[in-house]
């Protein structure tokens, strides 16, 4: 038996219509769900486009780095912990100083022979500092360091080399020593004029012998002027550093320096009252000590201008007492023979006002002033004699070496 199918569908033709009507609608519904969700995409699309432009500002990512390969390149910086820089390393002034200037101070030890009455002929030493002022080894320390020593020692780089003395100064109480070794570091050198009341400063050397000791003051007076007695005379300092950092035996010749490492004074003096040695420090300008430094290198001496007179201050009470007209000044106590004071006709009792056109109140300004001229100066002169003022001129003449007062 076979069966032959027709080629026409066994439904009818109602039931055709009904059943496309069906298809047709869900096919409409499939065209809009299609068409919703190709909407989504492509509004999804420009969304993302938009966002991956947008979206990397907000975490510091140039957008051009994320289509260049680096999609999770914002996701790395996120994980990456931020980088801390580290704090600007702020200075403490001394250690800075300390660290520039220590090299260049040096321990200096002496050693002489002297005589006892009861032991004989002993060795005696000392001890002080040095300022390194060349690389190829002149050293500035004090005259009181130095003086009559039969040896020095300098201990440089821990090394104790033997020096020798190549010039001294009594008036200045400065001397300069030499040792034989090249490519030392030498000190940077300031001056007292750049200086203020109440600056910070370092001193630094060898106090009982503990080298390249540290001790920080202020600057607490500039210019004083004193008068010490030595075992040679009298000495008048002027235009001192005063200063309350700590200084003791053996910090004689060792640097004062100011917070820019550089060196204003040479540390020379202690003052107390009570024999101690806390309170107050005084120090040579460096102005003053390199100028003697330089004359002691070239000639191996220094030239001190010499009027020849000696004296004191005026005050109400020497006024009063002398009739004086002027109650500042400088009083004229003695003249010594065949010097510029007596040939200009200078007399006892007269009163110095001027020198070189300079007021005079003091002696010390007295003697300040004729520091600052050369010897063979022509100077002018202002004097009070009798209530009246006179003017005198004289030439500075050399010091004479053996003249200690």
């Amino acid at each position: 038996m076979f069966f032959v199918f027709n080629e026409e569908s066994p439904l009818t033709s109602e039931n055709q219509k009904s059943l496309s009507k069906e298809e047709s609608d869900k096919l409409g519904l499939k065209r809009k769900f299609f068409s919703l969700v190709g909407l989504v995409l492509v509004v999804a699309i420009i969304g993302g486009l938009i966002g991956s432009f947008i979206l990397p500002m907000f975490f510091g990512l140039n957008p051009v780095e994320f289509y260049q390969g680096k999609p999770f390149a914002i996701f790395e910086k996120q994980a990456k912990p931020p980088e801390e820089k580290p704090a600007p390393y702020i200075t403490d002034p001394v250690i800075a100083v300390a660290g520039k200037v220590q090299p260049s101070v040096v321990n200096i030890r002496t050693e002489k022979t002297i005589s006892d009455f009861f032991f004989g002929l002993r060795r005696t030493t000392g001890i002080g500092s040095g300022v390194i002022i060349s690389q190829d080894g002149y050293i500035l320390t004090n005259n009181h360091v130095v003086q009559d020593a039969d040896e020095i020692w300098v201990t440089v780089r821990k090394k104790d080399i033997k020096g020798r003395v190549i010039g001294k100064d009594y008036e200045t109480d400065i001397a300069v020593v030499k040792v034989d070794m090249e490519g030392l570091p030498a000190v940077r050198l300031g001056s007292v004029r750049d200086l203020e009341v109440g600056e910070l400063v370092v001193a630094i050397g060898s106090p009982y012998g503990f080298e390249h000791s540290v001790t920080a003051g202020v600057v607490s007076a500039l210019y004083r002027q004193l008068t010490v007695s030595s075992n040679l005379g009298y000495i008048t300092f002027t235009d001192l550093i005063q200063t309350d950092a700590a200084i003791n035996p053996g910090n004689s010749g060792g640097a004062l320096c100011n917070t820019k490492g550089e060196v204003v004074g040479i540390n020379t003096l202690i003052y107390s009252e009570t024999g101690g040695y806390q309170g107050i420090g005084f120090a040579i300008p460096i102005d003053v000590a390199k100028d003697v430094a330089d004359q002691l290198i070239k000639e191996g001496k220094v030239s001190h201008p010499y009027v020849g007179v000696n004296g004191q201050d005026v005050d109400r009470e020497l006024a009063k007492e002398y009739g004086l007209t002027v109650e500042k000044g400088a009083f004229i106590l003695q003249i010594y023979p065949d010097t510029p004071a007596e040939k200009a006709g200078l007399k006892r009792g007269d009163v110095v006002v001027e020198f070189n056109g300079e007021v005079i109140e003091s002696m010390y300004d007295l003697i300040a002033a004729i520091r600052k001229r050369k010897v063979g100066d022509v100077i002018e002169i202002v004097i009070v004699r009798d209530g009246e003022r006179i003017k005198k001129e004289l030439t500075l003449a050399e010091k004479p070496t053996l003249f200690k007062g």
